[in-house]
C-alpha cells in the first residue's frame, strides 16, 4: 500500500530548497548557509587545511572550535567533497556566486549585469557546447569480426558436402595463408597446417582409367 510522505522539514531539506527552487529560509538558516558557503570556498580556493579553515572560520564567525568543524563536515556533505572533485566544486560555487548576481541584477533592472551574469552560468556549465553526455558517434568504431575456419576441416569428409564455391573460397584462403607462412620465420612448420590435395574439387582421386573397347574393333570381343 503506498502512502503520501510529507517532505521531512530538516536544515539539510530547507536549504536544498533554497538553492533548486528558490524557498525562503529563516534568518538563522541564512546564518548558518553562510558559514557553510565560507567553509566550502576555503577549502576549495585556497586549499586550506581543515585545521586553518577552523581557526578562520572561528574568527570571521565568532564560533566555537567544535562548531567550525561541524560546519565545515556539513559543507562538505552539502556542497561535496571538493578534495575529490575539485573543478566541479568550484563550478557549483562559481554558478551559485552568478544566480546571486543575476537575482540582484535584475532587481536593479540592470540588463548589462544580468546578461553577464548569464555569460558566466553559461560558460561555467558549458552550456555553450554539445552535451558532452551524447557520445560522438563518428570517433565509435563498429567490433571487428573475425570468421575463423579450422583447416582440419577441409580434410574431413563434411568438407565435400558443403557447396563447391565455398569449397573454392576457402581453399583460396588457405592457398594465401600458406604462402604468407612459408615467407615467415614458421615456414618450417608448414606440415602442421598441411592438406589433403584430395580435398581440392578439381583434384579428387580417381579409380584407374578403363580402356573403352569399340565394337567395330576387329580386336572386340564381348564377354
Amino acid at each position: 500500500m503506498n502512502t503520501y510522505k510529507l517532505q521531512e522539514n530538516t536544515l539539510y531539506e530547507r536549504l536544498r530548497l533554497h538553492y533548486l527552487e528558490e524557498y525562503e529560509i529563516t534568518a538563522a538558516d541564512a546564518k548558518i548557509l553562510e558559514r557553510w558557503e565560507a567553509a566550502h570556498a576555503l577549502v576549495l580556493a585556497e586549499k586550506e587545511t581543515d585545521h586553518n579553515v577552523v581557526k578562520i572560520l572561528m574568527k570571521r564567525f565568532s564560533i566555537s572550535n567544535v562548531c567550525a568543524y561541524n560546519d565545515i563536515r556539513n559543507s562538505k556533505q552539502f556542497f561535496g567533497d571538493v578534495r575529490s572533485s575539485n573543478k566541479q566544486g568550484l563550478r557549483y560555487i562559481v554558478t551559485q556566486w552568478s544566480i546571486e548576481l543575476f537575482r540582484m541584477a535584475r532587481i536593479a533592472h540592470d540588463l548589462n549585469a544580468m546578461a553577464g551574469a548569464l555569460t558566466v552560468i553559461t560558460k561555467a556549465n558549458n552550456l555553450d557546447k554539445d552535451d558532452r553526455d551524447i557520445p560522438d558517434f563518428s570517433k565509435i568504431q563498429p567490433p571487428v569480426q573475425l570468421l575463423q575456419v579450422n583447416f582440419t576441416f577441409i580434410n574431413t569428409p563434411f568438407f565435400k558436402l558443403i557447396d563447391e564455391a565455398a569449397q573454392k573460397a576457402i581453399l583460396s584462403q588457405y592457398d594465401d595463408f600458406m604462402r604468407q607462412v612459408k615467407l615467415s620465420p614458421m615456414a618450417e612448420y608448414t606440415d602442421v597446417w598441411k592438406i589433403d590435395d584430395s580435398a581440392r574439387p578439381d583434384k579428387k582421386r580417381r579409380g584407374p582409367a578403363k580402356s573403352k573397347a569399340c565394337k567395330d574393333c576387329p580386336y572386340f570381343k564381348p564377354s
